[in-house]
């Protein structure tokens, strides 16, 4: 394999690493002072060298009523050391040749250039071990829980450091916790193609997708399993994605709202991007044409003037209400206030973004791949499909209200949504989070099922539960339809 230049510019190299939400590291338990935490990730489809890896104490702000997505952590984080793994090679990272770095609120901090060189497609797995500020609030870690693949972290009353050279990091933390980590890594190589920075809310982050989904490659939200799906021969787009639910365009006003983000990168020595995904804009609906617009646009303006690299804006999801058919019908769907389509603002926002104002490189009507006009015609348009999904099966069992187990004919997939009696009063949907068996399969659901149903009634498979967060079946099967879009889009 042939060796890559110093001079090599760094560019994201951790696709599926997620990035910290809802941040703290402080407890008022000690027992739960010191912690450990492993993260998986995949190297991009080329060898590339030197990785560093970026530890905050700052986070995106998951609140759209926010004036800025950028938050402080409001306590020193102590990172005892960090490790990153690639097969059996296991080498412990540096901060400014020192093995651990202690964080100030706002501050971050990149590792030094580990020195191996990795070979394409390799799993990277990075262990984070930090000590606790004892006698503070109660949290540990991101409070985001929804663990990614592969991932895990453990909690004790002593140093939990030991993880860095040897041993398996068990699993033993509170399962509505998810823990402290690196936010994004970079490397030198390439092969020419695009690297992507996304900037996304709550559909970017994956938050209607169910625990333990995240695809093969730790891949959650439809926009990251997009860019990394080879459907159709179709070449991934490595990427670091920077969202939160509730985040909006609205927060990123001023420049001084891209503070944090723009320290962030401005600590390399080049810019380890060479595209932009802005997948916001849902959360910034208004009854006002030109304030809607606006809000984009200013944000990717801003966001254009720190980093001078082309932008996609993507187009919006659907936003509905149901009735008792529970989305299994386009015709039982009602648009929430200032998201109706075809005419309505939301396609009229789309049709001013795809116009490429300042600010818009390029757009994409992504929206039409998750709603129902493909097949029901415009009627259909803007109402979540429910022509996906191969889910159509009955209840095996009665089953009691307040039940988070089912009893269905099989197969059922892992995260896929299900309205359990759709179109009767007392329809249900839910969120299958575990399958076993064979045949008649159990399945575990969340949230729990209000009403009682009787055996023999239908399961459907639906596109959300919501109205507003596509579930991991529908966000992978669009990144599959959709793989094929990424060639004109990008390098």
């Amino acid at each position: 394999m042939p060796s890559i230049a110093a001079t090599t510019p760094w560019l994201f190299a951790a696709t599926g690493l997620e990035a910290n939400q809802h941040l703290g590291i402080y407890t008022t338990n000690a027992a739960q002072e010191y912690g450990a935490s492993i993260r998986s990730a995949w190297s991009p489809d080329y060898p590339v060298n030197g990785y560093r890896f970026y530890f905050s104490n700052w986070t995106i702000r998951g609140n759209a009523g926010a004036l800025t997505q950028e938050v402080d952590g409001n306590q020193p984080i102590v990172i005892e050391g960090a490790a990153m793994l690639v097969g059996n090679d296991r080498r412990q990272l540096t901060f400014n040749g020192q093995a651990g770095v202690t964080l100030a609120p706002g501050a971050g901090a990149w590792s030094d250039p580990v020195d191996l060189l990795v070979t394409p497609r390799r799993r990277i797995q990075v262990i984070t071990a930090w000590r606790a500020v004892v006698g503070s609030a109660a949290m540990l870690g991101s409070f985001f829980p929804i663990a990614a693949n592969g991932d895990a972290w453990t909690l004790g009353n002593t140093s939990r450091a030991a993880f860095l050279t040897g041993g398996t990091i068990p699993n033993n933390a509170p399962g509505n916790l998810y823990a402290y980590g690196a936010n994004a890594a970079v490397a030198q190589g390439s092969d020419g193609r695009d690297v992507v920075l996304i900037l996304g809310d709550s559909i970017a982050a994956g938050t209607g997708e169910a625990n333990n989904t995240a695809d093969a490659r730790n891949n959650r939200g439809w926009v990251a399993r997009w860019l990394d799906s080879t459907d159709g021969g179709a070449r991934r787009v490595p990427y670091a994605k920077l969202a939160a639910p509730s985040a909006a365009c609205r927060q990123n006003t001023l420049a001084s709202h891209f503070t944090r983000r723009g320290e962030m990168m401005a600590a390399l020595p080049n810019l380890p991007f060479t595209r932009i995904i802005n997948q916001m804009g849902l959360n910034d609906g208004t009854g006002s044409l030109n304030t809607w617009r606006d809000r984009i646009t200013v944000s990717n303006n801003l966001a254009k003037a720190i980093w001078p690299v082309p932008l996609l804006q993507l187009g919006f999801t659907p936003y509905t209400t149901t009735d008792t058919s529970q989305f299994t019908t386009a015709a039982g769907q009602a648009f929430v206030t200032s998201h109706d389509w075809p005419s309505g603002f939301t396609q009229q926002v789309q049709n001013a973004l795809a116009g490429l104002p300042a600010g818009v490189d390029a757009f994409e009507f992504i929206g039409h791949l998750f709603d129902g006009r493909e097949t029901l015609g415009t009627a259909a348009e803007g109402k979540w499909r429910a022509d996906f999904s191969t889910i159509n099966t009955t209840l095996q069992a009665a089953t009691l209200a307040g039940a988070t187990s089912i009893t269905v004919r099989g197969p059922i997939p892992v995260g896929a949504a299900i309205a359990i009696n759709a179109g009767q009063a007392g329809a249900a949907v839910t969120t299958v989070t575990a399958v076993s068996g064979v045949g008649n399969v159990t399945c575990t659901v969340f949230p729990a099922i209000a009403g009682a149903m009787a055996s023999g009634v239908p399961v459907r498979g639906v596109a959300v539960i919501d109205g507003l967060h596509p579930s991991s079946e529908l966000a992978a099967w669009v990144a599959a339809r959709a793989a094929a879009r990424k060639a004109a889009l990008f390098l």
